[in-house]
Order: C-alpha cells, then sequence, then structure tokens
C-alpha cells in the first residue's frame, strides 16, 4: 500500500460507531489473571510436556524454564539469567549451561505460549460487552508475511530456504499469518508454516478458528493482493462471511451501479462449468493518482464507492501490527536456533501484544479525557513501544506473584499516560 493511501482513511474514523464497551483495563487484569491461573496449574504445565522430561533430578523445573522465555531478551543468556534473579527471586533460577537450557526448552510444546496467547484475545471478546462496529459490522484483517529464522538444518527441514534472482544467497524463511481485530487491536490468531505454505490455506484456517469461538456473526474480512480466486470467493460467501480484496487489473461488469461502482458474475475461463460467483467491483484512485480495484460482496447501496476506498484503508493497521512485530518486538532476533524455540518466541510476541494493546486503549481513553479540557495544538497517544518495553519486564513479575496484577497495571497505565507521544499532525489515518 502507498504512502498517500494510508494517509487516506480519516473520514472513516467518524463513521465508526462509538459504543460502550468494558473498561479495557479491568479486561486486562482479567486476563492476565486468568493466564496466571493457568501457570499455576500443574495438570496445564504437564499437558504441554507429554515426554515427561522434567523429573526431581533434573536441575531445571518446567515452570523455570516457562518464566525464562516469558521474561527473555534479545541479550545473551547468561546476562538474561542474572537479571531474572533479581528481579524473579521467587523463581529461584539454578546456574545451568546453554545446552542444559536449550535442551530443556525443547522439552516445552510452543502450544503452551499459543494457548496463553489465544486466550489473551478471547478473555478480551468473553468481557467485553459491546464490540466496536463500523455500519454494524466488526473488521477483520488478515494478511501473510515472511520472517527470517535462524539458519540451521533443522529450521531448514521445517520452514524452508528462500532463494534470491541470482541464487547467489539462501535464507532460512518461515510464512506466518494472523487475523487481526481492526477496531479492538486485537489479534485473534497467528500462525507459523512452511516459507512456501499457501494464504489462501492459512486464511481458511483463520476462519475456521473465529467460527469455533463464536467471532464469525456480521464480519467483514479485509484482504490484499494474493488472496482473491474463485474458489476464495465461493469458500467465503458460503461461510456467511463478507469481504473485501484488493486485485489486480481490471473486472468487466454487466450491471453498472455508479461510475466506478458494478456488480458481476465471476467464473474463470477453465471452470466455466462451475456455477458463477456474484461479486461487486469497486475502482478507487488513490490520492497519488494510482488506480486500484477493489471486490467484495457487500452488495447493499449505502455502502458507496467512497466508503469503500476508506474502509480499504483501515486495512492498514494490520500493516502496522507487523512493524510493531518486527521492528519493537524484534521478532527475527530469535534466542533459539531450533523450530521449537521459533515458535515458542513467536506467540511469546502475540501475547505481548495482546496484552499491550489493552493496556494502551485505556491510556489512550485517559490522554484524550485530559487533553479535551486543554487546547492544544497537537493530539496525543500512548507510546506502545514503552508499553512493550515495560511489559517485558514486569509480566513475568506478575504471573509469579512477585507482585500484584492490579497495583502493576494501574502502575504501568500511569506511567503510559505520562510517555505519550504527539500524532503526527501529518498523519491523517489514526494508528490503531
Amino acid at each position: 500500500m502507498t504512502k498517500s493511501s494510508k494517509n487516506a482513511g480519516t473520514s472513516l474514523i467518524s463513521t465508526i460507531l462509538e459504543v460502550p464497551f468494558m473498561n479495557p483495563l479491568s479486561i486486562c487484569k482479567h486476563v492476565v489473571s486468568q493466564i496466571k491461573q493457568k501457570l499455576l496449574s500443574p495438570d496445564f504445565i504437564k499437558s504441554f510436556h507429554p515426554e515427561n522430561r522434567f523429573v526431581r533430578k533434573r536441575k531445571l523445573s518446567a515452570i523455570q524454564v516457562i518464566f525464562y522465555l516469558l521474561y527473555t531478551s534479545k541479550a545473551s543468556m547468561f546476562l538474561n539469567l542474572a537479571n531474572i534473579r533479581d528481579d524473579l527471586p521467587n523463581i529461584q533460577f539454578p546456574e545451568i549451561t546453554k545446552q542444559a537450557f536449550s535442551k530443556a526448552r525443547n522439552a516445552i510444546s510452543p502450544m503452551l505460549f499459543k494457548d496463553l496467547f489465544l486466550h489473551s484475545a478471547r478473555g478480551f471478546y468473553d468481557q467485553t460487552r459491546k464490540r466496536k462496529t463500523w455500519k454494524g459490522f466488526h473488521l477483520f484483517a488478515v494478511d501473510g508475511s515472511t520472517i527470517q529464522v535462524p539458519k540451521t538444518k533443522k529450521n531448514e527441514d521445517a520452514f524452508g530456504l528462500c532463494r534470491n534472482q541470482h541464487h547467489t544467497r539462501e535464507d532460512t524463511m518461515a510464512q506466518i499469518s494472523i487475523l487481526y481485530d481492526l477496531l479492538e487491536d486485537i489479534l485473534i490468531d497467528g500462525t507459523i508454516q512452511k516459507y512456501h505454505y499457501a494464504e489462501r490455506k492459512m486464511a481458511m484456517e483463520h476462519l475456521k478458528y473465529i467460527e469455533t469461538i463464536g467471532l464469525s456473526s456480521n464480519a467483514v474480512l479485509l484482504f490484499d493482493r494474493g488472496y482473491p480466486s474463485y474458489d476464495f470467493y465461493r469458500h467465503i460467501s458460503e461461510h456467511g462471511y463478507f469481504y473485501v480484496m484488493r486485485v489486480q487489473g481490471k473486472v468487466k461488469s454487466i450491471t453498472q451501479l455508479g461510475k466506478n461502482d458494478a456488480i458481476t458474475e465471476y467464473i474463470p475461463s477453465y471452470r466455466k462449468k462451475e456455477p458463477p460467483v456474484k461479486i461487486r467491483v469497486i475502482h478507487v484512485r488513490l490520492d497519488d493518482g494510482t488506480d486500484e480495484c477493489l471486490v467484495t460482496n457487500l452488495f447493499d447501496p449505502s455502502i458507496t464507492a467512497d466508503l469503500f476506498k476508506e474502509l480499504y484503508f483501515l486495512r492498514w493497521g494490520i500493516e502496522s501490527k507487523y512493524n510493531e512485530l518486527k521492528n519493537q518486538l524484534e521478532v527475527e532476533e530469535f534466542n533459539g536456533a531450533t523450530p521449537i524455540s521459533v515458535e515458542q518466541e513467536l506467540y511469546i510476541s502475540f501475547l505481548y501484544m495482546n496484552i499491550c494493546a489493552m493496556i494502551k486503549a485505556e491510556a489512550d481513553m485517559k490522554i484524550s479525557a485530559e487533553d479535551s479540557h486543554k487546547k492544544n495544538r497537537f493530539k496525543y497517544q500512548a507510546n506502545r513501544a514503552f508499553i512493550l518495553g515495560r511489559m517485558k519486564k514486569r509480566l513475568p513479575q506478575i504471573l509469579s506473584g512477585r507482585v500484584k496484577i492490579s497495583s502493576e497495571l494501574e502502575r504501568i497505565l500511569a506511567e503510559s499516560v505520562k510517555r505519550r507521544s504527539q500524532i503526527q499532525p501529518e498523519r491523517k489515518c489514526t494508528r490503531p
């Protein structure tokens, strides 16, 4: 998406319905409390290391490994251990070697951390009285991206190689995909697969998941290029979703609704025996003069071409989440060198992103309330990078019982309100 397209979605913000919802901080406290209960449950921990490698005679316990991974930074293992002993004395970390720790962490299934991450999202929606909507719809974005993982034989076998066009360099790469709530700033689902794994297949897995947890009603799914296809149009429509996708080129119409708005029946030339799919085609022009084509199964004439243009630009929110993941959390700077460790660290990053999103939502509300009484030239918001930095240090302390949940989260909130950042005046599309 071009820079000009990112800046085009201002007026849409005003179309989002203002609806009451529970205090984000209260929801965060509830979610963190439930995660803590999970980690205190021996049965929960045991279910994610079926090989039963952690026995009394072993120097390092499963819970110690889990808290090390939750706490860990991009520093060396020995510096991390020194900091952990200072910050988490109740966990009582022993002296260990890199080899011993690597062996111990590989006994912990990455699904433990994925369970905690998914619970952070489910807990949020369970406690939210009324979700934010646009025209009565919940807005989800799906997008994939590639990440570089440590170049080892195990990772190469698990994820695959990416060669440059001259075949002079090979990198070990993986494909990740996320399902993101654009209005609530919550990662609902995320997964990692082989580098050449199909994005559409990963998207279908996301859709199946939100059906399972009851978030599929009144949903509009936003996709970028790479997803449109006849089978994908049919699959989404048959499962009761609405979608908006960007496509390359132009699509012929059979019914003209407006100058840049038409309805057609689409069937690829090689599938002529199949029933056609009814789609709506909207042609939009970006601020830089670039023409783009959107397709959708939203046929409501009150949703005009201009609204579709603005709606699609809200998809930029998922781009900002990938920026957060790769640049602020530095997800590609892995501490472990195995497929298991890669997955562990990815799902831990997803967990932190959701917890921080709840804190930021509360902080932004407080900043907005404070600034409403002032005649400031500029507007401000909480600094997401600051919140992430504080949570990476504080969350393990909270979950270990070193500090109380309520008081510590309120402390982080107060710090976040004070350390606000100016919203750049030229940025017309508000960050989520």
